[in-house]
């Protein structure tokens, strides 16, 4: 294979992310003025930027073509689709379905959090090279933070279609009952933001081999796993559900296994 073919494979990825990144702020700036299916749309892309995003770098890897360009134009990527973009989906999503209940300057004020702090989260993640090298992510990456973001978009869109046909259905009510409050979305992201400057650790994306080590594999497995089931979800028309109980079970379980280390830990040292 021609190298310089192979050098444009994981930054034509990535490119591919920044495009998507960009329809995404397009088709929310149409829906301002258009059309609210607009925003779900944008939810889509960013979820797709995110498959994108995990690839690219492994690609690069795979085919030992790792360069310092790459690690830039992917972090200007993320900037876009995961930092720039969620913050846009929150701002509209309101300003759409709440804009008179809701103070336009606090609203601004608030769903620039995942902005701001993914913005501070890249430029130190490009800057320590501890974290660059860590095993795992040492605070919440900002692909996560988007995927909840639009997990939970998606998901609030859903429910009043999904409280119909599901209104006999005691689980979904539940869930429904939780997720009903009109606030929710700014309050999990704004949670999710400041956790993106947190030292929690996160477990990265798995090497796609099962020849790396056993950890690897079994990580691998889980990943399958979890597309298997998504996979199922889209058939029945519950991937929004699937993608945010696993997300928050990522984001959050991960939190409170950090919360009990630390716990027992000072409780040793007492």
């Amino acid at each position: 294979m021609n190298i310089l073919f192979k050098k444009s494979i994981p930054n034509f990825i990535t490119l591919s992310n920044l495009f998507l990144g960009f329809t995404s702020i397009v088709l929310l700036s149409l829906s301002l003025t258009d059309e609210y299916y607009y925003v779900s749309t944008a939810c889509y892309l960013i979820l797709i930027s995110c498959c994108l995003d995990t690839i690219d770098g492994k690609i690069a890897r795979k085919l030992n073509i790792s360069s310092e360009f790459g690690k830039e134009i992917d972090s200007l990527a993320d900037l876009v689709s995961f930092c720039i973009v969620p913050s846009l989906l929150i701002f509209v999503h309101y300003m759409l379905v709440m804009p008179k209940q809701i103070n336009f300057i606090l609203l601004l004020l608030l769903s620039s959090f995942p902005l701001i702090f993914g913005a501070i989260r890249l430029a130190k993640y490009n800057a320590l090279r501890e974290m660059r090298e860590s095993q795992k992510y040492l605070g919440l990456p900002t692909p996560a933070n988007a995927i909840l973001v639009c997990s939970l978009i998606l998901f609030v869109h859903n429910i009043p279609y999904r409280t119909i046909i599901n209104s006999s259905n005691i689980f979904f009510n539940i869930f429904n009952i939780f997720f009903i409050n009109e606030f929710i979305i700014l309050y999990v992201s704004l949670i999710s933001s400041v956790l993106l400057m947190s030292k929690v650790n996160y477990e990265k994306f798995p090497l796609i081999s099962f020849n790396i080590n056993r950890r690897n594999s079994m990580d691998l497995l889980k990943v399958i796993f979890f597309l298997v089931i998504l996979i199922t979800s889209i058939y029945y028309k519950y991937y929004d559900v699937v993608l945010l109980l696993f997300i928050m079970l990522y984001i959050y379980g991960n939190l409170l296994k950090y919360i009990f280390y630390k716990f027992t830990n000072n409780n040793k040292e007492v």
